[in-house]
């Protein structure tokens, strides 16, 4: 048995939905399903148990049904009872053997008083409160779950219930979940973020030689996205990054060979479709997927050129309209948008939605056309998602409609297509920003994105190697060095500094692109990171040999205080999570400060005074305005209280490295480029928290 992810139908408002909420769930990877209905009379809980059950056994799913026996011996399906239902053991009687009965378990009594035979499953929890059962017992917590596996028959299965979430952790064999699932907008979704299965994605396409575009474009972007990337060529396409030179299309009849030879044996999950071309290849697809009915499929209709040129001639186009209607999602440009609505181009985002209300389907409605780069999403029930991004000035943008598509393809395997186009747009403004470092196109040419631009980033940044120090670089220093010792510091760290002004965050800070969920990411680490360093601060002070400077020490440490709780107040409207580049970053603060001698802890707080000051003074010196988003941010790091407290942290690094022994020195230069490093990360870690 696997008992991975264990589905409790909720009948909700729309329990005529559940049989099909059922079959979306068991596509995104549901291992058991148990039908329970509290409300339903027998007849029509017996109809619906029915229905459920032929999806289930469709997909070879256990099957169980919530407490009514009579129901589970009409269909010959397995049972799961509560503490107040039918005794265990009158069911395990009246129930044939190769029937599985499961049980629900909330306090270690209710363990103890079981006895041979026992329960195939047990039902653990309510592990939290849950919205599905209003009238359940108190929830028992981690630490009462953890008591019942330990006190659980070794012959029984477990399962954890309530209030479960896709990272809660695998104490149990499996985790049953509700409404996570059942009232979820993509169920499928839903159920695969709980499974973390990887996405098997098929794109069915053309070729681009020189890697951008088509088919090439589709594998790499569904890489990035997640996935395992399949294909399906519909075309050999001749052409670069300066355009199409001739295209050669193999017989349809291949391409039917292809589609089977991979649904023959490969599960898919999700797929793509890109440039079909003719009115053959695009039956033949039509004529595969009925016989299938893989879903999500995502279509991006090839239709009209970047210039305006229509690519299908009208027999084509009508099959392709067709096509349309088959797919979950469709992402055309707003010419081909324009041809599907049979309208005019679109000139703005507003008119480009209302053209996509009418298509009946769910619509990305992508601004690249009107010289922006927001998108949005237009469901099929005319709701409409924005999602906001900047336009980057470019001529590296080959490939962008097949990657985005791709992504979106791979990502609503895991979420919803909200979040799956959000995640997908900001991935490819990142791929597009990062575009020319690929220097694949001759000039006049247009250069392909980016695909691995935040891979690597994160493999980069994931590296176990030993950092190799020093990293020195000339940069100015605002705030000038007050020794020999702090002008060898920032000389030794200076690599570090310069990345740390050249960051997609501190660029799109200065512009004021910067995304305001980023910003306020941003700001919850600020303040996390404020309320663990004034604690280092403090331990610092505890060893300065001076009181003027334990004083200041202190009062830096009072002052870090009043500054989080003052960005609660006026910025942030929620809790924060410390992250885990924050939690490194403070941890080592405050080790070095704790345990090291003066010299170290001093070196090692230092680059938060200094480096600040620097980049607050990068981020000022662009005749900053208080027409600029993040203004008030921007002017308190450059303000001249704030510089005068770095300009003291520099002037008394200086006087600790002077007092310091050869050994201390050394040791408290290490400190101070560790330091560099970890202020590089915090800086970072915003742009990449998607």
């Amino acid at each position: 048995m696997n008992w991975d992810l264990y589905l409790v139908t909720d009948p909700g408002s729309h329990p005529e939905r559940v049989p099909e909420i059922v079959a979306e769930a068991i596509a995104g990877g549901v291992s058991v399903v148990q039908y329970r209905d509290k409300k339903a009379d027998d007849a029509t809980f017996l109809a619906r148990a029915r229905e459920i059950k032929a999806v289930c056994d469709a997909a070879d799913i256990p099957f169980f049904v919530n407490d009514r026996l009579a129901a589970a011996q009409e269909l010959h399906c397995h049972l799961h009872i509560g503490q107040g239902d039918i005794p265990f053991h009158q069911a395990r009687a009246a129930l044939a053997d190769e029937l599985m009965i499961g049980l629900s378990i909330s306090r270690p009594e209710e363990i103890e008083a079981l006895s041979e035979p026992y329960p195939d499953v047990l039902g653990l929890g309510p592990v939290f409160p849950t919205p599905t059962k209003p009238d359940h017992d108190s929830p028992i917590g981690i630490d009462g779950l953890r008591q019942l596996v330990e006190l659980a028959p070794p012959e029984c299965a477990t399962i954890a219930i309530g209030g479960m979430t896709p990272n809660f952790p695998r104490i149990t064999d499996g985790i049953g979940v509700v409404s996570a699932i059942m009232a979820a907008p993509n169920p499928r979704a839903a159920a695969r973020a709980f499974r973390q299965r990887i996405p098997r994605v098929l794109s069915i396409a053309g070729t681009d030689p020189t890697g951008g575009a088509g088919i090439q474009a589709d594998i790499k972007s569904i890489s990035a996205a997640g996935g395992f990337a399949m294909s399906a060529v519909t075309a050999l396409v001749a052409q670069n990054t300066h355009g199409v030179r001739s295209i050669h299309t193999p017989d349809p009849s291949f391409l039917r060979e292809q589609l089977d030879a991979v649904s023959d044996d490969a599960p898919i999950d999700a797929i793509k479709i890109g440039m079909l071309g003719t009115t053959e290849i695009i039956h033949t697809v039509r004529d595969w997927l009925a016989q299938h009915n893989y879903h999500p499929v995502v279509l991006d209709p090839v239709m009209v050129s970047t210039s305006g040129d229509r690519l299908l001639d009208a027999s084509a186009e009508a099959a392709l309209r067709e096509l349309c209607a088959l797919a979950d999602v469709i992402t055309p440009n707003l010419p081909e948008l324009a041809v599907l609505a049979e309208e005019a181009p679109a000139t703005s985002m507003d008119a480009a939605i209302e053209q996509a209300k009418k298509l009946g389907t769910t619509v990305i409605v992508k601004g690249g056309h009107l010289n922006q780069a927001d998108n949005a999403v237009v469901h099929r029930d005319g709701r409409v998602h924005h999602i906001y991004s900047t336009h980057i000035d470019t001529p590296h943008t080959h490939g962008t409609g097949c990657s985005l598509s791709s992504a979106i393809a791979t990502r609503i395997c895991l979420e919803d297509i909200d979040a799956a186009t959000e995640w997908s747009t900001r991935w490819l403004h990142d791929s597009i920003r990062h575009a020319a470092e690929l220097e694949v196109a001759s000039p006049g040419g247009h250069g392909p994105v980016h695909h691995f631009h935040r891979s690597w980033q994160l493999s980069r940044s994931a590296s176990s190697r030993p950092r190799s120090f020093p990293h020195p670089k000339k940069v100015r220093a605002h705030i000038a060095p007050a020794g020999m010792h702090t002008s060898r510091l920032w000389h030794l760290g200076g690599g570090y500094a310069d990345e740390i002004f050249n960051l997609d965050f501190i660029k799109d800070l200065r512009s004021g692109d910067l995304d305001r969920q980023d910003f306020e990411f941003y700001l919850s680490q600020d303040a996390e990171y404020l309320k663990r360093y004034s604690r280092a601060l403090a331990l610092v002070s505890s060893k300065a040999p001076h009181p003027a400077d334990q004083a200041t020490w202190a009062e830096g440490a009072r002052i870090c205080i009043e500054a989080e709780s003052e960005l609660h107040r006026s910025e942030l409207n929620f809790e924060a999570a410390c992250s885990p580049i924050t939690q490194a970053y403070t941890d080592f603060l405050i080790a070095r400060a704790s345990v090291d001698p003066y010299v170290v802890g001093v070196a090692a707080v230092l680059p938060c005074y200094w480096l600040y000051a620097e980049v607050g003074l990068v981020l000022a010196g662009d005749n900053l305005s208080e027409d600029h988003p993040y203004y008030s941010w921007l002017g308190m790091y450059s303000g001249q209280e704030f510089i005068d407290g770095a300009r003291w942290a520099v002037k008394t690094a200086e006087a600790a490295f002077a007092a310091a022994t050869p050994a201390e020195r050394a040791q408290a230069t290490q400190a101070y480029l560790d330091a560099c490093v970890h202020e590089r990360e915090f800086f970072d870690q915003a742009s990449r928290r998607f």
